[in-house]
Formats: C-alpha cells, structure tokens, sequence
C-alpha cells in the first residue's frame, strides 16, 4: 500500500517526497538514518541545496551527526516550497527508536515556516498510536489492498528462496500469506 501511495505522490508537481522503509534488522541509529535518507532525498530532487550543505556544512568541517541533522533538514524544508515525508514500518523498531524518529520528526515538522506532512505507515503499535493519537489517520486493516500488498511482498521473497520443488514453494508462500493475514496455519 504504502509503495502505491509513494508512486501516486512522486507525480505530484512541486512535491518533494522523502521517504524510508524501515526493516527489522535493528540499528541503534534508525532515527540518524532516516534523517540521513531525507537530507539526500531532498538534495536528489533539489540540486541547488547542495550550495547550502557546502557553505553551512562541508566547509566548516561538521560531521554528518544528529546534532547536524537536526540543523540541516529544517533549513532545506524552510527553502522546499511542499513536502512530504513517508516512514514505513516504524513498528518494526524497537520503541527507543520510535519515539526517537517521532520525537524527531514531530520537532522538524511542526515549526510553522515548514510545509511538511509526515505519513507513517504501520501496524497498530501502543506507543505510535499513543503519541500520534490527535492526528489524523486512517485504518487500513482487513482492506483488499493491503492483503494484495501482503500476497505481492510473499510471492517477491519467494523468488528468492532456491528449490526446484514447486509445491514446497507454494506450501511456504500459503503459510506465510496465512500468517500476514492474521490466519492460523491449517
């Protein structure tokens, strides 16, 4: 779902999208990460930022930290006339890290010179939905596109696998669409 929400999106004109897939392989530095991906994302799109970057940044001899981080990406959104950014799968983080991104991106959002909307994409999570609980949002469970994405995303990860026996693929693929539907195995 959230990759057809991005793929809508990048045709908007006049629209910077930013956006991160989060995985399940942990990183203490998820919050660094995302961050990192918005700076070069907006810099892809926006080639004349990078003069900004050299005089603030580069010539002065600051590290690419958090602390920069959280100079920087207000700086290029004030310059970005519309912005968005996708967070997809926070809930695979460990809490530490998500209330690190939220708190992050909430402080980096909210200033009001900053044309910027943040889109998170998870499941149901206690702390997301704690701390997001006055925004706007949308339930997608038990929607026909979401399983579709969940059968899309099981039949890409089953080319991966190497065996020549075909219905041991298509058991595997049946448990594992079984399970992402929230369905015991038969």
């Amino acid at each position: 779902m959230c990759s057809h929400i991005i793929q809508v999106l990048e045709q908007t004109p006049g629209l910077s999208l930013c956006y991160y897939f989060c995985n399940s392989q942990g990183s203490s530095t998820v919050c660094s990460q995302i961050l990192r991906t918005i700076a070069l994302q907006l810099l892809r799109r926006h080639l004349d930022l990078a003069s900004l970057i050299a005089h603030e940044f580069v010539y002065r001899g600051a590290n690419c930290g958090i602390m920069q981080l959280r100079v920087l990406i207000p700086q290029l959104l004030e310059i970005v006339p519309y912005a968005r950014i996708i967070v997809d799968g926070l809930d695979e983080c460990s809490i530490d890290d998500q209330k690190a991104v939220l708190k992050e991106l909430q402080a980096i959002c909210l200033r009001p010179i900053i044309h910027c909307k943040v889109l998170f994409s998870s499941r149901r999570e206690v702390y997301i939905r704690e701390k997001l609980s006055g925004n706007q949002h949308i339930v997608l469970e038990e929607r026909g596109e979401v399983e579709l994405d969940i059968r899309l995303f099981v039949k890409y990860k089953m080319t991966k696998l190497r065996t020549s026996n075909r219905n041991l693929l298509k058991k595997i693929e049946s448990l594992l669409v079984e399970r992402a539907d929230g369905d015991s195995p038969k």
